[in-house]
């Protein structure tokens, strides 16, 4: 099955069962299917052909899911932007996959200004909203196209969409996805976490980050009806979860973090939640008890990436239950598993050499799968680096203890060599996230003429908190090894992120 027939199945099955809401609209199966087609058909009379890459610039809305499903459905490549990438990131993605078509939302429409692409080259260029002031108008192109299913040759093996990467670690790097890859990826994550088809998701995540379109997918997978936020807000979350009675909440650990603040200070009704699954990254044990505690849902949490094709990881409530009760001696910065591995996936732990390491040792996870990426675009050389004999090296250090649980260490990049020793950075941060006056940090290394490395933290505070370098440094000594302790603080208003979270570790570095 590819992408865009998922839609077309639900229409069939149950064309008057509310498939979206957005800002107070809805949409059944049969209307989003219908919308989806013309947009398909319209694409494809302006002149685009197969694997022609499409770019889009928008925030959530229900236009951007019909996006998504759209141009799997005329069998065009999607290529999501970042709605907070700047003019520079935007032309480097553009001129990057050759893009030949562009919709754009009207508030973005003012960052095309600064790029040096020619977008007058395009086959399509469309503007979504009120007042964008594009010659194509997003609503207008729709009301003349045919709702009729689109007649587009696509295969399982052709390519779904190009995913840029974050850009945590260097420059984005476009990963390669096929229809074949996406579904098997899909229908392994929907086989571990449990669904039932009256279940009412909450899509909070932004789609063009990979794992929001995944689990937008996902829900109509299972037909359920799913609440589509704009954008991220703790609050406007708990309000949607009471509002709509949400049984199903996807989000990463700062997001986790933001809805548990946020409850504490004034409590909403969440009676309705089945599941809050997390992911992203480490999630320290006192965020993990706190959200417990606060949000009273079951909590799962799953591991994947880009490059992995999805999740690969699965650490269910009842496990996670269990193993949070029995963490009461471990430190607070610690984390719980992240899960064991999913079947479909086969993951190694290696050292330098490519070797396995030995049960409960650290070392570079890689992995083996059909759903991983076929590459990235047009970067041989790294593809070559990240794919080595049918296995992905994904640069992140885990262990695996005797039970099959796996815990992640740290990103390989993100270890610190100083005087000798390695340092996991996300250890430091863990420590220091245990001050009450610091609300987070991340840490890095410097070059140092005399240490190699010497490790600084990047601390925000929490608002009207007082606290200087000195006290961290007394905090540290108390809590770490003296070569795990930062040299230097830099006290941040806060940290660079992804819009998954994702801590942009680069331009701390800068």
């Amino acid at each position: 099955m590819l992408t865009g027939e998922i839609l077309a199945g639900n229409a069939r099955r149950f064309p008057l069962r509310t498939a979206w809401f957005f800002q107070g609209e809805s949409w059944t199966w049969r209307q989003v299917n219908e919308r989806v087609n013309r947009l398909a058909n319209a694409l494809l009379a302006c002149g685009l052909k197969a694997q022609d890459r499409v770019a889009f610039l928008a925030e959530n809305s229900h236009r951007l899911a019909e996006i998504y499903f759209a141009i799997a459905k005329a069998g065009l490549i999607a290529v999501p932007i970042n709605a907070r990438s700047v003019a520079r990131e935007i032309d480097f993605l553009l001129k990057d996959v050759e893009a030949r078509g562009l919709l754009v939302s009207a508030v973005l429409v003012p960052r095309l200004k600064g790029i040096a692409s020619d977008l007058s080259q395009y086959a399509a260029v469309i503007g979504m909203g009120e007042n964008h002031g594009l010659s194509c108008d997003y609503e207008t192109l729709l009301a003349g196209a045919s709702a009729a299913e689109p007649v587009a040759a696509t295969s399982g093996d052709a390519i779904r969409a190009i995913k840029y990467t974050s850009g945590t670690t260097g420059a984005p790097k476009g990963v390669i996805s096929t229809h074949y890859q996406y579904h098997l990826s899909t229908l392994n994550y929907l086989l571990h976490s449990p669904f039932t088809e009256d279940d009412r998701c909450l899509l909070a995540l932004p789609m063009t980050s990979g794992v929001g379109i995944q689990m937008l997918t996902a829900y109509a997978y299972r037909t359920c009806v799913t609440t589509i936020l704009s954008r991220f807000d703790a609050a406007q979350v708990l309000e949607a979860i009471e509002r709509e009675r949400i049984t199903r909440l996807y989000v990463v650990p700062t997001m986790l973090a933001a809805i548990t603040d946020a409850q504490s200070a004034g409590a909403r009704d969440l009676s309705s939640l089945r599941m809050i699954e997390y992911a992203g990254g480490p999630a320290p044990l006192s965020l993990v008890r706190r959200a417990a505690e606060m949000l009273r849902a079951p909590l799962a949490q799953t591991y994947g990436s880009s490059e992995s094709g999805g999740q690969l990881a699965f650490l269910p409530p009842q496990d996670h239950q269990r193993l949070l009760a029995a963490s009461g001696s471990r430190r607070a910065s610690e984390s719980l598993p992240f899960g064991r591995e999913m079947p479909g996936y086969h993951i190694r732990i290696v050292d330098e050499q490519g070797r396995d390491v030995a049960e409960g040792e650290s070392g570079e996870m890689i992995i083996r799968s059909e759903s991983l990426m076929s590459g990235y675009w047009n970067q041989p050389a790294q593809t070559a680096d990240a794919i080595r004999d049918g296995w992905l090296f994904t640069g992140d250090l885990v262990s695996r203890d005797a039970e099959g649980w796996l815990t992640i260490l740290d990103r390989k990049r993100d270890t610190i060599a100083s005087g000798g020793f390695k340092v996991y950075s996300a250890e430091v941060e863990g420590v220091l996230g245990e001050h009450p006056a610091v609300r987070e940090a991340a840490v890095i290394g410097e070059k140092d003429d005399y240490w190699g490395e010497v490790i600084v933290a990047c601390v925000v505070l929490h608002e009207h908190a007082v606290c200087d370098a000195e006290e961290l440094a007394r905090f540290c000594e108390q809590n770490l090894s003296s070569y795990k302790r930062p040299k230097r603080y830099r006290f941040v208003g806060d940290l660079p992120k992804t819009s998954t979270g994702k801590v942009r570790k680069v331009e701390l570095r800068r």
